[in-house]
C-alpha cells in the first residue's frame, strides 16, 4: 500500500528516506511539490504499485491519496478527483468521504493533508512543522535526532497505545482528530474543523425505530462497495457478531469475500467461523500459527520498520511470520476486510455508572492509565504519569467535567478506542493491500450513539439487525454459546455482572495483581524471537524505564522489544 510524506526542502533528508525506501518500495516517487518549490514529496507503494495514487491536475494544483478513499461510491482516481473537487478548506466537513486514508490537497495556491473523519489513519507532524506524514515510518526518518517522550513509552508499555497528539517520541506529534494540516508561513500548521461525529437524537425513538434507523445506515455504508468486483476482498471473521454482520451485508452488495480465521480447532473463534463460511457457501482458510515453522531467513529489523510503519500496537509479537502470512492474505484480493469497531452497537467499556456518572479521573486511571509498579524503576512518578493521562483524554474528548455518564462512555468508543487502539492496525494492514473497515465511519457512529443502555446489552439490538437481514443467520453458532436473540442465561449474566460492578481501583490493580502472581514465571526476556533483532541483549534503552526482570507478560515484554529496536537502530536517546 502507498505511504507519503511532504517536508522542507533538505537534500540530506532526502536522501535518507530514498536511501531507506525506494530499494524495498514497488513504486518509489520523489519530487517538489506543485506550487511549492520549497517542499518535497516523497510519495511510495510498499507492495503494490497500482496503490501509489497522484492525480496533477490544473496548474499547480494537485491530490495525492495514500489508503483506502471513497467518495461516494467512487474508488481510486475517480474517488480523488472528487474529493479534489468538493474540497474548500472553509467548508470541508468530509462530506461524501469514506475510507480510511490520507490525502496531500494542493489547490487554489494552499496545501493541506487531511485524512479520514474519525482519524482512524493517523497522520504526524513535529512541533516545528517542518513535515506532515502519512507514516510514523517517514516521520523517524526525517528527524535527525529522537529521544524518549517517557509519558509516552509508559503508555505504550502497559497499553498499546500513546493517548492524544503526544507519541513516545519527543520529536513527533500525532495530528488530533478532525484537524487538517495546512502549510502556512513556512510552516505545517494544525486547523481544527467540526467533528463529523454527531449524534443522532433519540427522542420518543421506539426499538423498532432504532432497528430501522441502525439498518438503513448500515445498508447506506455497504451500498458504497457494490462496484467492487464480487471476489476482490478477502476477510477476517470470528465467532461474534461483527463478522457475520458483516458477511450478510457483503452479501447484499453481491461481494463474496474469501474468509480467514486464526486458532487451533478448539478455539472460540474457530468452530463459529467454519459454520459461518458453510451458511454463506463461502471459502475459508483456517489458520492455526502453533503450525508455523521458523523461517529460513529471519525479517531484519529494516523489514519490521518498513512493513510495521515503525511499531505495532502489540510489538513486535509474532514479526517472525507476522509479514508473510499478511502477504498471504491477499495475494488473490484487492481488499482485506475487517469487522472491527462493530462495537459501536454494543458496550465496548462495560462498568457501573449509576445516576450521578463515573468519576472522570477514576475512569481514566483503570482504563488508561494502568500501570504495574513492580516493572517500573524509581524514575516513574506515577502521579505524573496519571496527570497525563487525564489531561491527554481531556484534550482528545472535549470533557471538562469531573463525572462521566453513560452516554459519554458510549461516545468514547468512536472519539478515543478507533483513532488509537484500532488505528495502528488500519496503517498496517495497509501496507500489504487497500482494506474496508466498513464500521469505521462517522455515518454508522453517529446513529449509534443514539442506541440506549438496553439495546446495547449483550448485542441485543445487533442481534435483531442481523435478523432483519438474514432470519437463518442467528440460528448459526457464535462464541457466545448463547441464542443471540434470546439473550445469555444466567450463568453468563452474573459473569458480566461481576465485570460491570467491579470498582475503579480494582480495575486499576489488575495487571499489578497479575504480574504478583505470575512472577514465578517471568519471562526469559533474551529467549524471545525479537531479541534477533537487538544487538544489546540487555535492552539499555528500556532499562531506563522498566526492570526487565518484572516483565512477565509476553505482549509486555514485545512492546519492550520494540521500543529497543528503535532505539538501537536510531539512536534514540532517553530524556
Amino acid at each position: 500500500m502507498t505511504s507519503l510524506a511532504v517536508f522542507r526542502k533538505s537534500p540530506a533528508k532526502a536522501d535518507r528516506l530514498c536511501h531507506f525506501l525506494k530499494p524495498r518500495a514497488a513504486h518509489y516517487q520523489q519530487c517538489d511539490v506543485p506550487g511549492f518549490p520549497e517542499l518535497t514529496l516523497v510519495l511510495w507503494a510498499a507492495e503494490r504499485t497500482s496503490t501509489a495514487l497522484f492525480l496533477k491536475l490544473d496548474g499547480d494544483d494537485f491530490i495525492a491519496v495514500t489508503g483506502t478513499l471513497f467518495f461516494g461510491d467512487k474508488t481510486g482516481p475517480d474517488a480523488a478527483r472528487a474529493l479534489y473537487d468538493s474540497f474548500d478548506i472553509n467548508r470541508f466537513d468530509w462530506t461524501g468521504c469514506t475510507g480510511q486514508f490520507v490525502a496531500l490537497i494542493g489547490k487554489a495556491g494552499q496545501l493541506h493533508m487531511a485524512n479520514d473523519g474519525l482519524g482512524g489513519w493517523k497522520f504526524y507532524s513535529d512541533a516545528e512543522g517542518s513535515f506532515a506524514s502519512a507514516g510514523f515510518l517517514e516521520a523517524l526518518l526525517l528527524k535527525d535526532s529522537l529521544s524518549f517522550n517517557p509519558q509516552g513509552v509508559y503508555e505504550y508499555v502497559f497499553t498499546g497505545f500513546v493517548l492524544g497528539e503526544a507519541t513516545f517520541l519527543n520529536e513527533i506529534m500525532a495530528v488530533m482528530p478532525h484537524h487538517l494540516l495546512s502549510w502556512q508561513g513556512g510552516a505545517f500548521k494544525p486547523v481544527e474543523k467540526p467533528t463529523p461525529l454527531k449524534a443522532t437524537q433519540r427522542n420518543s425513538a421506539t426499538f423498532e425505530d432504532m432497528l430501522e434507523l441502525q439498518l438503513s445506515t448500515l445498508r447506506n455504508r455497504f451500498s458504497k462497495f457494490a462496484r467492487l468486483q464480487p471476489d476482490a476482498v478477502t476477510s477476517s471473521v470470528s465467532g461474534g457478531f461483527d463478522s457475520r454482520l458483516m458477511i450478510a451485508l457483503f452479501k447484499e452488495t453481491r461481494l463474496r469475500p474469501n474468509l480467514f480465521v486464526y486458532g487451533p480447532d478448539d478455539d472460540e473463534d474457530v468452530p463459529p467461523s467454519k459454520a459461518l463460511a458453510a451458511y454463506f457457501g463461502l471459502p475459508l482458510n483456517h489458520i492455526d500459527r502453533r503450525t508455523f515453522t521458523a523461517p529460513e531467513t529471519m525479517p531484519t529489523v529494516a523489514d519490521a520498520l518498513y512493513y510495521f510503519d515503525g511499531w505495532k500496537d502489540d510489538g513486535l509479537n509474532g514479526f517472525e511470520h507476522d509479514i508473510d502470512d499478511r502477504k498471504n492474505r491477499v495475494k488473490d484480493a484487492t481488499y482485506m476486510a475487517n469487522g472491527k469497531c462493530g462495537e459501536i452497537y454494543r458496550h465496548y467499556y462495560y462498568q457501573h455508572v449509576g445516576r450521578r456518572g463515573i468519576n472522570l479521573d477514576a475512569f481514566v486511571r483503570s482504563t488508561f492509565g494502568r500501570h504495574i509498579p513492580q516493572m517500573v524503576t524509581s524514575r516513574f512518578d506515577r502521579q505524573a504519569f496519571e496527570e497525563g493521562v487525564t489531561d491527554a483524554f481531556r484534550a482528545l474528548t472535549g470533557f471538562a467535567g469531573k463525572r462521566l455518564s453513560q452516554g459519554d462512555l458510549d461516545y468514547l468508543y468512536p472519539k478515543v478506542r478507533i483513532c488509537h487502539d484500532a488505528g495502528r492496525d488500519i496503517a498496517v494492514n495497509h501496507r500489504f493491500s487497500h482494506t474496508l473497515y466498513p464500521f469505521v465511519e462517522p455515518e454508522l457512529s453517529g446513529p449509534a450513539l443514539a442506541l440506549n443502555y438496553d439495546e446495547r446489552l449483550y448485542g441485543k439490538l445487533e442481534a435483531h439487525i442481523i435478523a432483519a437481514i438474514d432470519p437463518g443467520l442467528v440460528n448459526v453458532p457464535s462464541a457466545y454459546g448463547y441464542d443471540l436473540l434470546k439473550g445469555p442465561g444466567l450463568s453468563y449474566r452474573l459473569k458480566m455482572a461481576a465485570s460491570y460492578h467491579r470498582p475503579s481501583w480494582l480495575r486499576t490493580a489488575v495487571p499489578a495483581l497479575k504480574t504478583m502472581i505470575g512472577r514465578a514465571s517471568a519471562l526469559d526476556m533474551a529467549a524471545l524471537p525479537e531479541a534477533a533483532l537487538i544487538e544489546d541483549k540487555t535492552l539499555p534503552a528500556m532499562r531506563h524505564y522498566f526492570n526487565m526482570d518484572s516483565v512477565c507478560d509476553r505482549q509486555t515484554a514485545s512492546r519492550l522489544y520494540a521500543l529497543e529496536m528503535l532505539a538501537q537502530y536510531f539512536g534514540v536517546t532517553n530524556d
